[in-house]
This record gives C-alpha cells, sequence and structure tokens, in this order.
C-alpha cells in the first residue's frame, strides 16, 4: 500500500511538473509591441505603433507626425513651401496559425486618416497685388485629407524581443482637398488656374485604387 501511494504521488508530481512546463511554454512570447517604419522618415514622418498579439490575431495602432520643409523627396512646384501633419492608421491581423511562432503570416483589413496643412510660398514671378482675393498667409494654405482602406497579406517574424513586420497589399485612396490649390485662382493676363492639386500617382490629391506595403521593426515586452 506504501507503495502503491508514494507511485501515485510520484506520478502527480511529474504531471504537475510537466503542467507547469507546458504553460511556460505556451507563454513564453511577448503579447505587445512597439515598432516603427524607417521609411518614413524620407517623408518627414515619425510613425510609431503598438500591436497587441493574441494566439489566433493581432491588432495594430500607429499613430504618426508629418514636419517637413523643401524636400527633394517630394514632387514640388514654385508654391510648395512647408508640411506639417498628423496620421492614424489600424490594422487587424489573422493569424495563420496558433501563437507562439517565430515566423507568422497573415491577412487582414486596415484602414488609415491622414491630415497634412501644405504652407503655398508664393513665386517671384508673379505679383501678389494682381491677386486681391488674397488677403494674407492663410490663403496660401492648402488642406489635404486622406482617407484609405483595404487588405494587407503579411508575414511576421519575432527573434526574442526583436520583431519586424512585412507585408503588402492595396485599398482604396480618398483625398478631400480644400484651401489655396483648391480655390481656383486665375492669372488675370491668360485666365489660366496659377496653381493645381497634384492628382498624379504618388501624390497627395491621388484618388483611386493604390498598391500599399509598410516595413516595420520593433521590439516585443
Amino acid at each position: 500500500m506504501k507503495k502503491l501511494v508514494l507511485s501515485l504521488v510520484l506520478m502527480l508530481m511529474v504531471v504537475g511538473a510537466y503542467g507547469q512546463n507546458y504553460n511556460a511554454v505556451r507563454e513564453s512570447w511577448y503579447k505587445n509591441e512597439l515598432f516603427l517604419e524607417p521609411t518614413r522618415f524620407f517623408e518627414g514622418t515619425f510613425a510609431l505603433g503598438y500591436q497587441r498579439n493574441f494566439y489566433n490575431s493581432a491588432f495594430s495602432l500607429m499613430p504618426s507626425v508629418t514636419l517637413m520643409g523643401e524636400s527633394i523627396f517630394r514632387n514640388e512646384d514654385n508654391f510648395f513651401s512647408e508640411l506639417e501633419g498628423f496620421g492614424l492608421e489600424g490594422i487587424y491581423k489573422v493569424f495563420f496559425a496558433r501563437m507562439p511562432r517565430k515566423v507568422q503570416v497573415y491577412a487582414g483589413p486596415y484602414v488609415s486618416y491622414r491630415f497634412l496643412k501644405e504652407q503655398n510660398s508664393w513665386p517671384n514671378y508673379l505679383n501678389i497685388a494682381d491677386y486681391p482675393e488674397l488677403t494674407g498667409n492663410s490663403d496660401l494654405i492648402t488642406n489635404y485629407e486622406i482617407i484609405m482602406g483595404g487588405v494587407l497579406f503579411g508575414v511576421h517574424f519575432m527573434w526574442g524581443r526583436f520583431t519586424m513586420d512585412l507585408n503588402v497589399g492595396g485599398g482604396v485612396r480618398y483625398p478631400i482637398i480644400t484651401g489655396f490649390r483648391d480655390s481656383g485662382i486665375k492669372d488675370p493676363e491668360n485666365n489660366l488656374p496659377i496653381v493645381s492639386v497634384p492628382t498624379g500617382f504618388g501624390e497627395f490629391g491621388y484618388k483611386g485604387v493604390v498598391p500599399k506595403t509598410n516595413i516595420s521593426l520593433g521590439v516585443a515586452f
């Protein structure tokens, strides 16, 4: 009887130890991440995001701030001077396998909103006195509101506390533009607009279906 009791006690101890180790393995991954997109620096934007990881999905939210003077990385004209604004992007990621995994494939929808204020400069070849409808610097400001939504497919890497995320996809882009560029002010000599909204592909005023890709680096905790 004593041997039977001792055997049962040892068995319970082994099962308990195995259960603790199993839980430790299942919980040995980080559910929170802070990440940034280094490529956004080239457009004068600092974007820092937070991601919450679950077993079958994740949700990331990334606010951003834009501060940019005249830059060679942007298509410009004689009316462009400075740019500032903010943005917010949210992505819901559905994992193809249950966490934890060092390499995780996912897909999911995204939505984003961005507000930009462009302080337009007045070129030297035009006499501002010929345009009485302009009353001050406030009339040389163009506001952009850009709304986007679509689907992304990506791969998420987690090596200890270091994370990297690569995704590609696309969606719909819809801009709302008000202010100087959309004012319709014309040159009195030839009755042609002196400035226009930039609507080429990749410009702030472009409306339509667009591709999208993100590369982010982060730390988990």
